[in-house]
């Protein structure tokens, strides 16, 4: 956004009568909360955020203490470029520092403590695998341009696996990318297409990993509690516990309207009137839904449940009631495509494990983001993050995160699918695939690590047409908007945190017709710097040559282009985002 959009709207007239209710208190739900505060001065006591759980947050939540352990879900990979994100947490007040912003403590905490990754992948034993190319043929690198040069419309219900060759899969560029964004081969081109030309400024840094931001804490403690506690100091109210069923919709000719929300069913169920000129925001599909968590010593048993549903299941009675809303079938439909299984891990007392781990992998901690294992049949994807994680962590006490992508394989130390191991099994797997395998019975006594599954966690992959999302505001709508992951934003990517916050923000904006550009998306695709480092990186040169013009311009254009090829030859790097720590 340009500075000269950094206005403060005009209050909409008759705000102060006018209520909002959120459907899902995640990140979308929350943010769009405090777009409506600080921007169309909604008086908090208006607003009011249902959520089914006990704790607001949604995938973005944490649990546990360091006596019990730890437990966080996932994390949300963060950058510079998500511009509505931080155009939200520079409002928003530090719990920690006093007359600090949330965006002032993250900035300072990734100046002064970077990522950078020395290697990424790795075999068993912590063998370096190859990383001195990004391992893509010539075939691979016309099928990667022709992707990203190829019209979405052209795309629609294609997998990646039916345009890439198999030789792709077993690419370093497939793993950094997988692991990353946990892609697999069968979700949908559309979507890899959409990060290819997205997140192009970061593929000359998808080895090191430099550009990925971190939080001062975990993400919930971080971004969702600051964010929770500025709503409740706004007299916003929070309403736990409550899952909206349903939702009575009147339709006239083309128009729409929400006229109330059901919450729960049979002789529990209450109606909330909505008025017309109320607002609701839905929150239609979450990618933690259903999730459940195991133990040391059991298993966390998959939830397959295809009624209850939460925000899916009212997603789908929606759909049915207006064809606009999208098909949500196209998504949450397969929980044993879509799942992984993530392992909390609390440390006590031995951090000769995590020494260990620095010395074998070169990355201190928390400058090494993510590291994998290529051959392990669970595809383990493992973060040290900067410890502490939690305000509340002792010094003794230490934390790790990691993930099997491929959670329906057998493992190779312990026998069975992820899916069907217990934190205990999980870590002994992990530690074979350390090298440890001799120290497993002397490491166990000090770990506490906590299985999730997550059925629908990478849905939103799935393949799909353009219109299987419902757009944030459905043609008709009066009064109902869709924020999240699930919502159709033309070239923009879900699973990031930056979809929640720009949805809400395009919802509240539009919905009131606040007089403040919406902050525009980032597209380094159109910064030729960025293009430059980006092919060079893709095919793997230091210098484009005129013989790379079929493979960079399908359309064949005249040998003219010699001289810019030589002009872009000549574009300097992109600029580092801390130049001052480089040395570092």
């Amino acid at each position: 956004m340009r500075n000269y959009d950094r206005v403060h709207p005009r209050k909409p007239e008759g705000i102060e009568e006018r209520k909002a209710h959120i459907v899902g208190g995640g990140i979308a739900g929350l943010s769009a909360a405090a777009f409506l505060v600080r921007d169309a001065q909604m008086p908090g006591e208006n607003i009011t955020v249902y959520d089914q759980l006990p704790v607001f947050g949604g995938s973005m939540d944490a649990a546990g203490t360091h006596e019990t352990g730890y437990v966080s879900r996932g994390e949300r990979e963060l950058e510079p470029y998500m511009e509505c994100l931080w155009d939200l947490f520079g409002s928003i007040p530090s719990l920690y520092e006093e007359g600090r912003t949330v965006l002032d403590e993250t900035r300072e905490c990734n100046k002064n403590w970077e990522i950078n990754s020395k290697h990424r992948l790795w075999e068993q034993g912590f063998k370096a695998h190859d990383e001195s190319t990004m391992g893509v043929t010539p075939e691979i690198q016309e099928q990667m341009i022709k992707m990203m040069l190829t019209p979405e419309d052209q795309l629609e219900d294609v997998t990646i696996e039916q345009w890439f060759s198999p030789a792709f899969f077993q690419s370093q560029l497939w793993y950094y990318w997988s692991s990353m964004l946990a892609f697999q081969p069968y979700h949908s081109l559309i979507e890899m297409r959409r990060y290819a030309v997205r997140f192009m400024h970061q593929l000359h840094l998808i080895r090191s990993l430099r550009g990925i931001l971190r939080t001062k804490y975990d993400q919930y403690n971080s971004l969702i509690r600051p964010l929770e506690k500025y709503l409740a100091d706004h007299d916003v109210n929070f309403v736990s516990g409550a899952t909206v069923t349903d939702m009575d919709i009147r339709i006239e000719g083309g128009e729409k309207t929400v006229t109330a929300l059901r919450i729960g069913e049979g002789a529990n169920e209450q109606v909330i009137p909505v008025a017309d000129d109320d607002l609701v925001f839905f929150t239609n599909g979450s990618m933690t839904q259903n999730s459940t968590q195991g133990s040391m010593t059991e298993a966390p048993v998959m939830n397959r449940d295809t009624v209850h549903k939460g925000c899916f299941s009212l997603w789908e009675k929606l759909a049915k009631k207006c064809p606009e809303y999208g098909h949500p079938q196209k998504f949450a439909f397969d929980p044993d495509k879509s799942n992984f299984v993530s392992c909390s891990v609390t440390v006590r007392d031995y951090p000769q494990f995590f020494d260990y781990l620095a010395e074998k992998t070169g990355n201190l901690t928390g400058k090494g983001g993510c590291s994998t294992f290529v051959d392990a049949p669970w595809f383990m994807n493992y973060n040290v993050p900067l410890q502490p994680v939690a305000p509340d962590q002792p010094e003794n006490v230490q934390f790790m995160w990691f993930y099997g992508l491929h959670a329906n394989n057998c493992g190779t130390y312990v026998k069975k699918p992820m899916t069907q191991c217990s934190g205990e099994e999980i870590m002994r797997e992990f530690l074979y695939y350390c090298g440890l395998e001799d120290k497993i019975d002397e490491v166990m006594p000090h770990i506490t690590a906590i299985p999730v599954v997550m059925p629908y966690v990478t849905s939103q992959f799935m393949p799909r047409k353009l219109k299987d999302r419902p757009e944030v505001i459905p043609y008709g709508n009066k009064n109902l908007a869709f924020i999240g992951q699930f919502v159709e934003l033309e070239g923009d990517v879900v699973f990031t945190v930056e979809t929640s916050v720009r949805t809400a923000m395009i919802a509240v904006y539009r919905m009131l017709h606040l007089d403040r550009p919406i902050t525009p998306l980032f597209q380094g695709q159109y910064d030729i710097r960025m293009v430059n480092v980006a092919l060079k990186t893709l095919l793997g040169k230091d210098k484009i040559e005129v013989s790379d013009l079929p493979k960079i311009n399908p359309l064949k254009l005249p040998q003219t282009l010699r001289e810019v090829v030589d002009a872009i030859n000549q574009i300097p790097p992109v600029p580092e985002y801390y130049p001052e720590r480089r040395e570092n």
